[in-house]
């Protein structure tokens, strides 16, 4: 990792102590971090991946151990016992059984948990599952074949969750009452139908499993999640998380249709620990950063110097929410911490039996 934090300095330290360090619990879990390192690559990104792909960024793309991860969580998060829920980085480039095995290895040695990135066609349950600290899967669209694979916006692409979704992988998570964390597919996001058809399936014949929609659905925009969010809210085993969600009236809608109780802080680190905000414009996100990234709207030009950090924009939108809705601390905590704690503790107490 390049020096990430080298834009930090007393204003970001300043918004923690006057914004942050009384609202936040003391302990916190970030149920959204990814770790790797360069050469778990088994090829090089193309030109417009690295375009598009806020990981491909150069500031990061060398690595995220987790010795960084706690550089961040220590700096950023003074006087805090900042922990996380880790994976790999789930890209077409990455060869996934070094990503996997890092991830094991992180767990192992310092007491976490992580998931388990599988490839689409996943059949196989790997050697000692739960002894490896993992407690269930990040599968991702990215993984699956596509006619024209340099393409990033491929996400987009009309697949089925189904298409990187084993049945293998939904039978094991639904039996022993794993963590499913979904980044949906398609363009529409929860305002594909198809996308909603498919997740109540999931929820119905596979209730044991805890289906978690990263990024809130990738609802980073108010109208990716206004009506959708009325078709799912009834899956009693459904949850989201918070990563790169910037806009408050999103967590708003979140807090109000779930309750705090389904609510998973995320920060999508690396990625939010640059400067920068993820903005609606005319329902539609872009990120905007302090500094020119090919993936984001920014000028050599403009003066940004009074950007902060992605993951402080994610607490202030969280914040903004909960105060708007007169949310206790009881409340808050289950956000910042108890959720996970109580989901992680439940799947890995319930399946010690299993450990070496």
């Amino acid at each position: 990792m390049k020096n990430l934090l080298k834009d930090f300095n007393e204003k970001d330290l300043k918004i923690f102590n006057h914004e942050f360090n009384n609202f936040l619990p003391k302990r916190i879990m970030d149920f959204h971090v990814h770790l790797w390192k360069k050469d778990f690559l088994n090829k090089d990104i193309s030109e417009e991946r690295q375009k598009a792909n806020p990981f491909a960024d150069p500031d990061i793309i060398d690595r995220f151990v987790f010795e960084d991860f706690e550089t961040v969580a220590n700096t950023l998060f003074p006087d805090k016992e900042y922990s996380g829920l880790f994976f790999g980085l789930p890209a077409k480039e990455v060869d996934l059984s070094k990503a996997n095995k890092y991830v094991s290895d992180v767990c192992k040695d310092n007491g976490c948990h992580g998931l388990y990135i599988p490839e689409p066609g996943f059949d196989e349950i790997p050697d000692n599952f739960f002894g490896n600290g993992f407690v269930g899967f990040k599968p991702y669209p990215d993984l699956v074949d596509f006619e024209t694979p340099s393409d990033f916006l491929k996400l987009d692409i009309d697949v089925s969750i189904f298409d990187f979704i084993s049945k293998k992988v939904l039978e094991f998570s639904n039996e022993y009452g794993l963590i499913l964390l979904i980044h949906i597919p398609r363009k529409g996001r929860l305002n594909d139908k198809r996308n909603i058809e498919e997740l109540r399936k999931i929820g119905e014949k596979y209730k044991n499993i805890k289906v978690i929609l990263a990024h809130a659905g990738r609802s980073y925009c108010y109208e990716d999640i206004r009506s959708g969010i009325q078709y799912i809210k009834n899956m009693e085993n459904l949850y989201v998380d918070t990563a790169m969600i910037n806009n408050f009236s999103v967590n708003k809608l979140l807090m109000e249709e779930l309750g705090p109780e389904r609510i998973l802080y995320g920060s999508d680190l690396a990625v939010a620990a640059l400067k920068g905000k993820n903005i609606d414009i005319n329902n539609r996100h872009y990120f905007v950063t302090n500094t020119p990234k090919s993936w984001s709207l920014s000028s050599s030009e403009m003066n940004l110097d009074d950007f902060t950090f992605f993951i402080y924009e994610i607490i202030r939108a969280i914040k903004l929410a909960s105060k708007e809705l007169n949310l206790n601390k009881k409340q808050i905590e289950d956000i910042f911490y108890s959720n996970a704690h109580r989901i992680i503790k439940e799947i890995s107490d319930k399946n010690s039996i299993f450990k070496k």
